[in-house]
C-alpha cells in the first residue's frame, strides 16, 4: 500500500510542471481572442481567464487548466 501511495504522489508531483507550462499559453490565446473581439460572452471569458491566471499563480495548475479550458470553449477557441 505504501508503494502505491508513493507512486501516486510521485506521478502528481511530476505532472505539475506539465500543467504549469500550458497555463501561460492558454492565457495568451484567450487574451488574443479578447483583443481581436472574437470572444463571444467576453465578460464571462475574461472572468474565467482571470480566475485561471490566479489559480496558476497560486500553484493550482490542474484547476487553472480546467478553468482556462472552459474560458477557451466559451471564447470559441475549442469545442
Amino acid at each position: 500500500m505504501i508503494k502505491v501511495m508513493t507512486l501516486i504522489l510521485a506521478l502528481v508531483a511530476f505532472s505539475a510542471p506539465a500543467f504549469a507550462g500550458s497555463c501561460p499559453a492558454m492565457i495568451n490565446q484567450i487574451d488574443a481572442a479578447l483583443s481581436a473581439g472574437k470572444a463571444k460572452n467576453a465578460a464571462e471569458v475574461k472572468k474565467l481567464r482571470d480566475q485561471g491566471e490566479s489559480l496558476h499563480r497560486s500553484g493550482g495548475h490542474a484547476a487553472s487548466v480546467q478553468v482556462l479550458q472552459e474560458a477557451m470553449k466559451l471564447a470559441g477557441l475549442t469545442k
